[in-house]
């Protein structure tokens, strides 16, 4: 519901885009960096770490795509307002 407001208006649609491209890209560091968090959390077996990396690598990359088209839909609705 809340994205559909943002097809009517592409200028309030870019920083959502960005917002999600950074925050996926942030959560993709932290899976990228997860081996070196291990020891903080020593009783976590290694099948539940590689869940846990799994689980950010998929968020993050799933956080970036939906940016990307929402990046994308609002350069072309814009496009379309300018002609």
């Amino acid at each position: 519901m809340i994205l559909r407001t943002l097809e009517n208006e592409p200028s309030k649609a870019v920083p959502v885009a960005m917002t999600l491209i950074v925050v996926g890209l942030s959560i993709l560091t932290i899976g990228i960096c997860w081996e070196r968090f291990v020891p903080i959390a020593p009783h976590i077996g290694t099948d539940w770490n590689d869940f846990f990396r799994g689980l950010l690598f998929g968020l993050g990359i799933t956080l970036e795509i939906s940016g990307v088209v929402i990046a994308a839909r609002a350069a072309i609705a814009s496009a379309k307002q300018r002609k």
